[in-house]
């Protein structure tokens, strides 16, 4: 059939989530003026919606794979029922090789003049409706979510408004049919909002996810049945958390706070953050400050229903846990036995605990950032205090951080800081960097630990784009036991970390006894965000790469990282997986009839495997590596700081790397790709002052092309 008979349909589904798209009478459906805008909504103004449509037909010519529907209308006009968007490019093809525009490639031209079709015969509006459901909602070519559900509801009315017998006719489940019709109820009533004119068709998923979360549907009030919210207040206020706003007039007598309000992107934009809302939507005053900041970060940090799940949640796993082992207690051996006793006396601690410590003092809870997500991590330090260091301050930190300097200028403590100010009041995170710089094993004498102790620290900073949003912690040692301590025999001395982050204070005080282990109380148990600090002479704990790989395996990087040491380290390695209790790794390799364990292994192995592994740990979070380069060989090196960055851009991660190598450095700013998110630091100490010049990506890149320039030389 000659492409002149056929005429695009304007009120195809496939058109209904466009902002230009109108409704059009019968009468008008073959206008001039309608066909036209009708091609621009299926090919897009600059033929961008089918530019890979038009490239496969040019490459491939026409495929008669899926027939073009037709209805045969009067006037030996034929209107295109499905199939719309295929006939637009034809046309546009047709049009553009008449004129000598453009070469066809394996398009045979006499398709123009021969398209074959399939003519619908229609017995009426209900089953051409079923027909393009059946080829675009249950079918292979998909619509977007919003047409689907927007086809689904017009059916609703043939088929005498019986939801089961449109989901019989259409194959899809009646869960499904529920949500997209009650989450398009959502959307309209959205679009007819004050807000409604920035709907994009996008979006329509991220509407679904509020509709799955029973907390924010009983929030709202929302009813099944009615396709409703009841309570419009908060309706209005969650459009708005999903809305941006525009910023004030000049000249506006508002308090600042207003500027901070005001003028920002949407609060909610994910389904992470839906999912993130829903944890504390029932807190009056979480959801106020929610409206007061804009930050759901803020509005997170003001709730305390976070805690109360968590301990929750850590009992029901307990309870489950223990059910388990009772319906399974005449099949436990020994060993499984010793650890259930191991488990009793755990709980029989935290019992203790509560005896000893002061009412105030709340029981180890399971640490947690205080929210799982972030626009932005660090954007500065300062360290007032902290091993020799005083008063350096960095500025405008990037997603790669490059610290470069001369030994004993304070690289290593400057990742150190970064890792106590994550970890805020947790007292593991200064016994670990102690014990990594001793080279000692995680539990070291108590006499030994309490003299590395740094005897004041002073670190701060800004993490995240909200307001106010100081980070600090301090500590503080003494060698008076004071009155809370009642037995003070073997007394050595007392730790105190004071922190606060956003309008969240914490504390922990931590009592070493040289004959018996140390005492611990918290106020207060949150990191700022998840972090990892490696060092090439301080393997990191078996359980906690086990820990590591697991979630690695859940991110989906593990892959990509045995690809990247296939590839560039050992071709013959097949896979490296977590072998049994010990938390050994065992690596198939086709050199060996058996497994060896990773430690057999050259450390370049080794070094890439683990520095690879802790990008899932720290998701959202920072990534500290000291001596980047130390085990990798340099030729290496590119391509190592290439899965460094693609890692960090996936999992969202900030990495700072200290390095005494020019070759890291030109391997991060030299290797081709963009430097806009590489930030180079020169440390140098004069005495007691330590600074940092800063340089980016770009500078560095313009630097090492003129002058060859070396980093490392300054200061």
């Amino acid at each position: 059939m000659s492409l002149l008979c056929l005429y695009l349909d304007p009120n195809n589904s496939r058109f209904r989530d466009d902002q230009d798209y109108k409704q059009v009478p019968c009468k008008r459906l073959f206008d001039k003026d309608v066909q036209r805008r009708t091609t621009i909504l299926a090919l897009g103004r600059t033929q961008q919606r089918v530019r890979d449509l038009l490239d496969s037909i040019k490459a491939n010519g026409w495929l008669d794979i899926d027939p073009v529907l037709v209805q045969r209308m009067d006037g030996g006009r034929f209107l295109v029922v499905d199939g719309n968007r295929r006939v637009a490019a034809l046309k546009y093809l047709q049009r553009r090789y008449e004129e000598g525009a453009i070469d066809l490639g394996k398009l045979d031209p006499a398709v123009f003049s021969e398209l074959p079709v399939v003519q619908f015969l229609e017995t009426g509006e209900r089953d051409r409706l079923v027909m393009m459901g059946l080829h675009h909602i249950s079918g292979k070519r998909r619509w977007p979510a919003i047409n689907s559900a927007r086809a689904m509801t017009d059916l609703l009315p043939h088929f005498n408004n019986d939801p089961d017998a449109v989901c019989r006719a259409l194959g899809v489940s009646k869960v499904e049919f529920d949500l997209s019709v009650r989450t398009l109820a959502l959307v309209d009533a959205y679009r007819q909002s004050d807000y409604g004119d920035q709907f994009k068709s996008d979006q329509f998923n991220l509407f679904r996810v509020v509709l799955r979360s029973i907390e924010i549907r009983t929030w709202l009030g929302w009813n099944h049945q009615a396709l409703a919210a009841s309570n419009q207040a908060n309706l209005e206020r969650l459009f708005l958390w999903m809305s941006t706003e525009a910023a004030p007039e000049d000249g506006d007598d508002d308090e600042q706070d207003v500027n901070d309000r005001f003028g920002l992107d949407r609060v909610i934009a994910s389904g992470g953050q839906v999912r993130e809302l829903s944890k504390i939507i029932a807190d009056t005053e979480a959801a106020k400050r929610l409206d007061e900041t804009r930050s759901l970060q803020e509005a997170t940090l003001s709730s305390d229903l976070l805690a109360r799940s968590q301990v929750d949640g850590a009992f029901n796993l307990c309870n489950r846990g223990i059910q388990k082992l009772d319906r399974h207690v005449g099949e436990l051996n020994g060993q499984e036995l010793d650890r259930v006793e191991q488990l009793i006396g755990k709980l029989q601690g935290i019992a203790l605990t509560r005896k000893r410590q002061p009412a105030e003092t709340g029981s180890r809870l399971p640490w947690q950032p205080f929210n799982e997500i972030s626009q932005a991590q660090f954007s500065a330090i300062t360290i007032d205090r902290f091993r020799g260091i005083d008063g350096l301050a960095i500025e405008d930190l990037g997603r790669i951080n490059l610290i470069v300097g001369r030994n004993n200028t304070g690289e290593t403590s400057l990742l150190e800081a970064i890792y106590l100010l994550a970890h805020q009041n947790d007292e593991r995170a200064l016994i670990n960097t102690i014990c990594w710089r001793g080279r000692m094993a995680d539990d070291p004498p108590p006499i030994w630990l309490v003299k590395q102790i740094p005897p004041v620290v002073s670190i701060s900073g800004r993490f995240d784009r909200i307001t106010r949003n100081e980070a600090h912690v301090s500590i503080g040692v003494t060698s008076e036991p004071g009155p809370d301590i009642e037995d003070q025999t073997s007394f050595l001395s007392k730790l105190s970390i004071v922190s606060r982050y956003v309008n969240r204070a914490q504390s922990t005080e931590v009592v070493f006894f040289g004959d018996r282990p140390r005492r611990t109380q918290y106020q207060g148990q949150h990191w700022i965000c998840r972090s990892a600090l490696t060092t090439p002479f301080s393997a990191n704990r078996p359980d906690s790469l086990a820990s590591r790989n697991k979630e690695s395996l859940e991110a989906g990087t593990k892959q990509a990282i045995i690809e990247f040491i296939r590839e560039h380290l050992d071709p013959k390695l097949c896979n490296i997986e977590l072998a049994d209790r010990f938390n050994r790794f065992l690596v198939s390799h086709e050199g060996f009839e058996k497994a060896p364990d990773l430690a057999t292994f050259g450390e370049g192995v080794r070094r890439v495997f683990e520095i690879g592994l802790l990008f899932a740990g720290v998701r959202g979070g920072v990534l500290l590596v000291d001596e980047f380069e130390n085990s990798i060989h340099t030729e290496l090196l590119p391509d190592v700081a290439c899965l460094v960055r693609d890692l960090a851009k996936e999992l969202n991660v900030q990495v700072f790397l200290s390095t005494h190598s020019k070759e890291t450095i030109d391997a991060f700013v030299l290797n081709g790709t963009q430097v806009d998110d590489v930030v180079g630091y020169a440390m140098s100490r004069n005495g007691d002052t330590v600074k940092a010049g800063r340089y980016d990506g770009g500078q560095l890149r313009r630097l090492h092309e003129a002058i060859d320039f070396d980093l490392r030389c300054i200061g």
